[in-house]
């Protein structure tokens, strides 16, 4: 975020060495600025200002709404995109509420999670045939872990898509400059995201496949102690019988 803001007071410099030789409009970035850094300031943590999916969104709409100099066609689809784009993440974050309950967004947990994959000491192919045996039993969660990442993976390439055609219609005026590097690097970040976001769907779910095994050892052995504990009794029983009856016998 504070490379966003240097890139546009880098902008602003470069628009200002030129105002004076062209009439093209201006960006109120003065505003834009201080409207940036109060967003900014309303944050808890720095965790949660690059994590926060939706956030980002709706940061990068905010920045193309106070551009000026955007083919009007262009502007209004990349927003319409946008705002698609926020809706899908609101339901992401709805779903994985609904699996997982409220994921923590402090530094401890995400180093948590780092442990936590280095922890499984398996690769990628080991945790996707995991997942796949899990499919095969017909697990419901696996199935919604892979129905979402499906989503994000189509919705990181809409991006890239959407990326390009930008680049190529924008009119590269100073402001225009701005912009469309200020979007790509919303998009950089949104794409690192979704790598994160189907980094922390995978370890849940590992997380959950390994509960489930540590519950069935647990009942293995307990049925397990269960039988010696019958096993134990059944030959004191037995061993008590013979011993009244051996009584029994020398008393007759």
């Amino acid at each position: 975020m504070k490379k966003w803001i240097a890139n546009i007071a880098l902008a602003t410099s470069v628009f200002g060495a030129t105002s004076a030789q062209a009439a093209l409009p201006v960006t109120d970035w003065v505003g834009l600025v201080q409207t940036t850094r109060t967003a900014m300031q309303s944050l808890k943590t720095e965790v949660y200002e690059n994590t926060n999916i939706v956030y980002q969104y709706k940061m990068m709409a905010n920045q193309l709404l106070q551009a000026t100099g955007l083919d009007a066609v262009a502007l209004t689809e990349e927003l319409d995109a946008i705002r698609d784009d926020i809706g899908k993440y609101e339901t992401y974050g709805t779903s994985l509420k609904d699996l997982y309950g409220t994921v923590s967004d402090n530094a401890d947990y995400l180093k948590k999670i780092q442990s936590m994959v280095v922890a499984s000491g398996k690769t990628k192919e080991q945790w996707f045939d995991d997942q796949r045996k899990l499919l095969s039993n017909g697990d419901k969660t696996a199935k919604n872990l892979f129905s979402l990442g499906e989503q994000v993976f189509k919705n990181t390439q809409s991006v890239a898509q959407r990326r390009q055609k930008i680049q190529a219609q924008v009119k590269l005026s100073p402001t225009a400059q701005a912009a469309a590097q200020t979007t790509n690097q919303m998009l950089d970040v949104l794409a690192s995201q979704n790598s994160d976001l189907l980094q922390l769907m995978s370890v849940r779910a590992q997380a959950d496949a390994d509960k489930d095994q540590q519950s069935v050892a647990r009942e293995t052995q307990s049925a397990e102690a269960m039988r010696a504990i019958s096993t134990a009794q059944d030959e004191e029983l037995r061993q008590l019988r013979a011993r009244v009856f051996s009584r029994k016998l020398q008393a007759d």
